[in-house]
């Protein structure tokens, strides 16, 4: 039974069945997948579904669900750093929706396309019993400028576009009902309801050549260190945890771990990245959202962080499809 299986899980079995005999560039487990059209041009694609019963919580609108739909995909492009040139969207509707919401899921995804400037060429439409909102994207790159998951080496810079928490403490309170009489609620809930994907910055990153690994921190910082370290067969050390300060501050009020938060929340779609140590300055004045938090190490894959004055092994845990995650 699928409940008994794990996302990750399923998807190996899958890929065990279609994947054989198949050669890619890029492993499934990538963030986008990869079709030579010649030897310097490569098509590049990525599916992503947004599905409503998990993945539209209580406050989100439709509007907000559909330009999500749009944030989601062309995040997995920024970490690769490839622009979407277009998306095709496929929409299962419940028999309940009227016009008004058909126009409010298309006003936000329209939005989210311009955002990103990637045009909405097609799709298809079907009645289902819950929202479902699939958007593939497709572009093309030169194979060079790609930045793949596997080539980090010890020495690198490890470092993030942005600081994590927010969004799973958004989520906590919206899914708690509860009202905080706190001026920063705001700014968690707008997390959850209005995430960006960070595309400027995967683009100036792959046209500095220095950036030796990446990926997109949808499932959790966690996780995504734990795919890089595998991925590049590296250890990684976090000499700090990138804690967003109103989600710091949420989980002080609320008595929980802020680590944790900030580490395992997921739906962050920030960009977890190595860069070569001797140029990571000059990166870093090109993208100036770049946060450096840790380094790259000799050794079998592990992730192990600087927490207070101990030194904690980090899970390779995360948000996972038909899984306990830290939001529920």
């Amino acid at each position: 039974m699928p409940g008994k299986l794990g996302e990750r899980e399923i998807i190996r079995i899958l890929t065990g069945i279609y994947g054989k005999g198949t050669r890619s560039p890029l492993d499934f487990d990538d963030d986008v997948a990869a079709v030579p059209l010649t030897g310097k041009r490569w098509m590049i694609l990525k599916s992503d579904m947004l599905v409503g019963s998990t993945d539209v919580p209580p406050g989100m609108s439709l509007w907000q669900a559909g330009r999500k739909a749009v944030v989601a995909t062309v995040s997995d492009f920024a970490a690769k750093g490839i622009r979407p040139r277009a998306l095709m969207v496929s929409l299962g509707l419940p028999a309940s929706f009227g016009k008004r919401a058909i126009l409010e899921i298309g006003s936000g995804l329209d939005k989210g396309a311009r955002e990103y400037q990637c045009k909405i060429v097609g799709g298809d439409t079907n009645q289902s019993d819950d929202l479902v909102i699939d958007c593939t994207g497709a572009g093309e790159c030169d194979p060079g400028t790609l930045v793949r998951r596997d080539g980090a080496r010890p020495g690198d810079v490890v470092a993030v576009t942005g600081k994590f928490g927010n969004s799973a403490a958004g989520l906590r309170l919206l899914l708690s009902k509860k009202k905080m009489n706190w001026s920063r609620a705001g700014t968690l809930t707008r997390a959850v309801f209005l995430p960006r994907a960070r595309l400027k910055e995967g683009l100036i990153l792959a046209r500095t050549g220095m950036a030796t690994s990446s990926i997109d921190s949808s499932d959790g910082l966690a996780w995504s260190l734990h795919e890089l370290a595998r991925s590049s067969s590296v250890g990684i050390h976090l000499e700090t945890v990138p804690l967003a300060r109103e989600a710091k501050e949420f989980a002080e009020k609320n008595g929980i771990s802020p680590v944790e938060l900030a580490l395992y929340g997921g739906e962050e779609y920030e960009l977890v990245v190595t860069v070569r140590r001797e140029g990571f300055e000059r990166v870093r004045r090109r993208v100036p959202a770049l946060i450096p938090i840790g380094r790259v190490r000799q050794g079998p894959p592990a992730v192990t962080a600087n927490v207070g004055e101990k030194t904690i092994r980090v899970e390779a845990r995360g948000w996972e499809h038909f899984r306990k995650n830290v939001n529920d």
